[in-house]
């Protein structure tokens, strides 16, 4: 850039200045008695109005170049403050990278957070470096440092230079967070759910299965929120549990309570045959599960039975072994083992009965309905507005979701931005006009010495 050249040169005039007057007054003090070096140097006039003045306007020079260089250079300290950071990690536990700081990814949100105009994901980036803000060396072992903090650094260049530079370095910084929060936090995401089926295509009994699967992942993802921060409230004054809650009261009513009590109060099937058959299928498969749990129930009754009553009646002592697990004598002789089985094979048989009872249900309710064209256009409808409001829902719980963790973050990575300082910049005219003035003086000296 013109102006950083610019900004070295008076720099760059001084330096040899400096070294000029240092080299002559070297060399042709060697012309000269001590003596007279030192009456020279008593001679000298310290305050001179040519040296001032010259000394006014190089520094005002100065002062506004680096004024203006100043406003184009702005670095942050990005900090990791949680406790995996100190192994080099992520907050996942994978393999902490710092150049991601930087990468395009988090270049290009921060273009599209701050609609910059007139710049791309490359000029922007070569504008930008970083680096850890302590250290290591690595050839000795009790120099080894894990750097918890970085420093990332933003230069304007030519295509950049009509950006604010505080307010890209910034942009960067917020940008970063979101792409940590999606990459290695908990994060709720569509994307990760399968396709949407065509609801067309699919029978009225289907689509509730459906609805039901999906309104629950998003119950258990609120539920697994809610445990990490229940005490958390959004910016639209609402709590997981009571976004929860809004869900839960949906599936009941819409889905379970409307659209299913529709569907089989009417009887409406997209192709009743087919549909009929398909149920019948199932429920022989159910059927021969539950024959096979009932089997298997009565064969842990059998083998408990097949135990000596004697035996039983003297290592039955009400405790609790190592597990907790409560059980009826000193030593285990596998009668409670066979009771916890025997309990799971009488729930499963109570399960099969159940889902045989109701495919039984909904093939009686197919069979005794009358084709009605106004309970499948209401049926549709109602299929619509639901899938509408569980689209709500999941949007509204991964903004939820995504606030959260932009809460945690915002304690676990803390940014500290330094712009261009009137403090610093003070500072650097100072030594500047330092150097000036001592330059100026050197040669104002050299000047009375001998040549030969």
């Amino acid at each position: 850039m013109i102006i950083s050249l610019l900004q070295k040169i008076p720099v760059l005039i001084v330096g040899i200045l400096l070294i000029v007057g240092a080299l002559t007054i070297y060399f042709r003090s060697k012309n000269v008695t001590k003596a007279e070096f030192v009456k020279i140097l008593k001679a000298t006039k310290f305050l001179q109005v040519g040296i001032l003045i010259f000394l006014v306007l190089f520094t005002g020079v100065f002062g506004v170049l680096n004024h203006i260089e100043s406003k184009h250079f702005v670095s942050a300290v990005v900090s990791l403050n949680y406790s995996e950071a100190s192994l080099a990690q992520n907050s996942n536990g994978t393999r902490y990278n710092m150049s991601e700081i930087i990468c395009d990814e988090v270049i290009e949100k921060a273009i599209e957070k701050g609609a910059l105009e007139d710049v791309t994901v490359k000029e922007l980036k070569e504008c930008l470096s970083v680096y850890p803000y302590v250290q290591g060396d690595v050839n000795d072992k009790a120099n080894y440092h894990i750097s918890t903090e970085f420093v990332v650094e933003y230069y304007a260049s030519k295509h950049t230079e009509h950006l604010n530079s505080e307010n890209v370095i910034a942009l960067i910084a917020s940008a970063y967070k979101d792409y940590y929060i999606e990459k290695y936090t908990d994060n709720f995401s569509l994307t990760e759910q399968e396709e949407k089926p065509d609801f067309t295509k699919m029978e009225y009994m289907d689509i509730v299965t459906y609805f039901n699967k999906e309104t629950t992942s998003v119950l258990n993802y609120l539920y697994g929120m809610a445990e990490k921060g229940s005490s958390f409230v959004t910016e639209n004054d609402t709590t997981f549990n009571s976004i929860a809650g809004k869900v839960f009261q949906f599936k009941e009513t819409q889905i379970e309570q409307n659209l299913k009590s529709l569907i089989l109060q009417h009887g409406i099937a997209k192709d009743k045959s087919s549909y009929i058959d398909r149920l019948a299928y199932q429920n022989k498969n159910t059927d021969f599960d539950k024959q096979k749990n009932y089997v298997s129930f009565n064969l842990c009754n059998d083998a408990i039975d097949m135990y000596s009553e004697e035996m039983t009646r003297v290592v039955l002592v009400p405790t609790w072994d190592g597990s907790g697990k409560y059980y009826m004598g000193r030593t285990k002789v596998g009668v409670d083992e066979l009771s916890v089985l025997a309990t799971g094979f009488s729930d499963s048989v109570a399960s099969n009965n159940k889902e045989i009872m109701d495919n039984e249900l909904i093939i009686n309710k197919i069979k005794s309905a009358n084709t009605n064209a106004s309970a499948n256009a209401q049926a549709d409808a109602l299929i619509e507005l639901i899938d509408k409001s569980i689209d709500n829902f999941t949007t509204e719980a991964i903004k939820a979701g995504r606030e959260y963790s932009n809460y945690t973050m915002n304690q676990c990575i803390a940014v500290s931005i330094t712009g261009a300082s009137l403090f610093r910049e003070l500072k650097a005219v100072a030594a500047f006009a330092l150097l000036t003035y001592a330059a100026l003086l050197l040669i104002s000296i050299s000047k009375k010495f001998p040549k030969f």
